[in-house]
């Protein structure tokens, strides 16, 4: 009886400490809420080929000053798609400083609110994830931490 609680109990744990991997199917990114800054929610498009996650600060805004530069459709064009988890920022900062700035961004930028998030995607301290889809699924996850390797993997 008390093996089959352990395993039991074992088995609970495992299903709950589900991460993002390779081979992990598309539709389990969304799962989650997406919002762009102006509040409106979004679903990740079904032709994504490539996820640039952004989970702190300082690798949202490398992100943010290369895509300022790019044309509007740019990240859509390359099936690339851009997360700023911002779940840690301070509510009061993020309504007052941090979603104007991101209103006037002509790019698309993908907003996560949940903690969950980034227990699912791993991440590196200073790095931005990159999760890259082939037909359907996840087919490898990396990070990088220059907008020249951003460059290299968006056009890719």
């Amino acid at each position: 009886m008390n093996r089959f609680l352990v395993l039991f109990a074992l088995g609970i744990s495992l299903l709950a400490a589900d991460t993002l991997k390779p081979s992990t199917p598309l539709s389990q990114l969304n799962n989650y809420k997406y919002e762009t800054p102006q509040g409106r929610q979004m679903k990740i498009p079904k032709s994504t080929r490539l996820f640039v996650i952004a989970f702190e600060k300082d690798t949202g805004a490398l992100v943010n000053d290369y895509l300022v530069t790019m044309d509007p459709f740019y990240m859509p064009k390359h099936r690339a798609v851009f997360i700023a988890d911002i779940n840690k920022m301070p509510t009061i900062i993020t309504k007052m400083f941090a979603l104007p700035k991101m209103q006037k961004y002509k790019h698309p930028v993908y907003l996560h609110y949940e903690e969950q998030f980034q227990d699912f995607v791993p991440h590196h301290e200073e790095k931005i994830t990159l999760v890259r889809i082939n037909d359907g699924k996840v087919e490898n996850i990396s990070y990088i931490s220059t907008q020249e390797e951003l460059k290299a993997a968006i056009e890719q």
